[in-house]
């Protein structure tokens, strides 16, 4: 064989071999997503920048955390064999989750609200803003170790100003700023420093830099099946049983009313509903004792959507499309009862009772918000006594009452369309119906004294039914009417009723 046919063959083989080893590699941009840097690192930026978003709609402001914390975990976990700094990360991130993914199950409770006082979530934000604050400096540090390894100049100056761009991010909390330039300069610089670090994430797996691999026993996967699964078994616990008030449900003696059974009777004279007369203590009934006249209104009311009706009609040459509201059921019916007893100036003891004439289903809290006659002292009436009630329900032909969770003052600040913010202090009823009973059913009461003469009796209640166990956080019913008053989208709606009478030498004038 000549020289010239040896080299020709040499060539051939060579090309040859040449192109089976470009063909046993995988192509260029899929070796990168597989760098197990690059990995980790796009792990850790995703999960900061999933973190850092706030958008208020379909729970996406607990969502993307939660997704975020999830991915910085997987991350700062491949990178904690890398140096001390990586690991401080990912001690971090493992302290800020054992508090936050508790969190998250917790808000499926109506308890989350008492261990979360404004006290308690204003020292979990510091200590989650400095945790964070301490995790941004070790990062910089594990990135400056990084580049040295490879020779790098040490320079990771994303880092430092992801730590400045949260400081800024707290002096703009405490003043309350509300404009968008500033918000939107932030936005836009927070791209900016998440895009700097993948930058550098980048160059320094260009350079060569391979993290450590090691064999391990649990997998990413892994950790996030058991994460999630134990999000929604704890979600799903949270909500059927931490979704109700613990009520001291007790079986109603037939006999309770043995020795007030004259004052009934007489009461039943004057008028008193006989189906809510059954339904007061014996205390309430003797306070009746002496009745000079009764005041009943009695109101059925809906606590559902309704259907729309759509009706044409044509006026000349002129059609017309009028739609209305129809409600077929009429759940909830309210009584208000006055009952007139006797002193040296006018005095009543109001009612308000409620009876569910048809099963609305319960799923969580309910509450009634009392505004008594006396709520403006400037009516003419003021307060002769404690606020009183009940609640009951039947179930295999007994008859169950509770006092109320709570029945007492409440303090709170509104927001209203139309009187901005109002800070008020009303009467509060708070409770829970088991979901297996019938005749769902319970009242408040209260007296009250003639100040001066000539001013009307109004009393007015407004019944907060929950309807839906989907809300997220959870929040009771009172709470519902204190932050949102006029809102009834969602899991909540409210029915408002009044007594309203004015009394005179003859009687009384009802008001409506």
């Amino acid at each position: 064989m000549s020289n010239h046919e040896w080299e020709s063959m040499n060539e051939r083989d060579f090309e040859t071999m040449l192109e089976k080893s470009v063909l046993d590699f995988p192509p260029d941009d899929v070796v990168e997503d597989v760098t197990p840097w690059r990995k980790a690192m796009s792990c850790v930026l995703i999960g900061m920048a999933l973190c850092a978003i706030t958008l208020n709609f379909w729970c996406l402001n607990y969502i993307l955390p939660a997704v975020g914390m999830v991915l910085s975990l997987v991350g700062f976990r491949s990178l904690w064999r890398e140096n001390k700094w990586f690991r401080n990360c990912f001690i971090i991130t493992v302290i800020r989750a054992a508090y936050f993914f508790p969190m998250l199950i917790l808000n499926t409770t109506i308890i989350q609200s008492t261990i979360f006082t404004p006290q308690v979530t204003s020292v979990l934000t510091v200590a989650n803003l400095l945790l964070l604050l301490v995790e941004f400096f070790c990062l910089w540090r594990g990135l400056r170790a990084v580049q040295r390894k490879v020779n790098l100049p040490p320079r990771a100056g994303g880092a430092v100003a992801l730590i400045i761009w949260y400081a800024l991010m707290c002096v703009l909390a405490v003043i309350q700023y509300n404009g968008l330039v500033i918000a939107g300069a932030m936005v836009i610089g927070y791209i900016f420093i998440i895009r700097n670090i993948y930058m550098l994430s980048k160059e320094l797996d260009e350079a060569g830099y391979s993290i450590q691999t090691v064999s391990i026993k649990v997998t990413d996967r892994c950790i996030v099946l058991v994460l999630l699964s134990v999000l929604i078994i704890g979600c799903a616990f949270g909500y059927i049983f931490g979704g109700s008030y613990p009520m001291a449900w007790s079986t109603v003696d037939s006999s309770e009313h043995t020795e007030v059974e004259v004052i009934k009777s007489h009461l039943t004279e004057l008028g008193f509903p006989e189906y809510v007369l059954n339904d007061l203590t014996p205390e309430d009934i003797a306070a009746c004792d002496g009745a000079l006249q009764v005041v009943v209104d009695i109101t059925d009311e809906p606590v559902n959507d309704g259907r729309t009706v759509t009706t044409e009609y044509s006026n000349g040459e002129k059609r017309h499309i009028e739609q209305k509201t129809v409600y077929d059921v009429k759940e909830l019916r309210i009584t208000g009862v006055g009952v007139q007893i006797p002193g040296e100036r006018e005095r009543w003891i109001i009612f308000h009772h409620f009876l569910w004439t048809t099963d609305p289903g319960f799923y969580g809290t309910e509450s009634i918000q009392l505004w008594p006659v006396y709520r403006d002292i400037s009516d003419g009436w003021a307060s002769n006594g404690e606020v009183t009630g009940r609640v009951l329900y039947d179930k295999g032909g007994e008859t169950f009452a509770a006092p109320y969770y709570s029945l007492d003052n409440q303090t709170f600040t509104s927001n209203s369309i139309f009187w901005g913010e109002q800070t008020s202090t009303d009467v509060f009823a708070t409770f829970s119906m088991p979901r297996q009973g019938e005749n769902y059913r319970g009242y408040v009461a209260y007296p009250i004294a003639e100040m001066q003469d000539g001013y009307i009796i109004s009393s007015w209640v407004n019944y907060t039914h929950q309807r839906s166990w989907l809300q997220y956080p959870a929040m009771t019913a009172m709470e519902k009417r204190m932050t949102n008053s006029w809102n009834d989208a969602g899991a909540f709606m409210t029915v408002q009723d009044a007594l309203q009478f004015y009394p005179t030498n003859e009687g009384v004038e009802m008001i409506k």
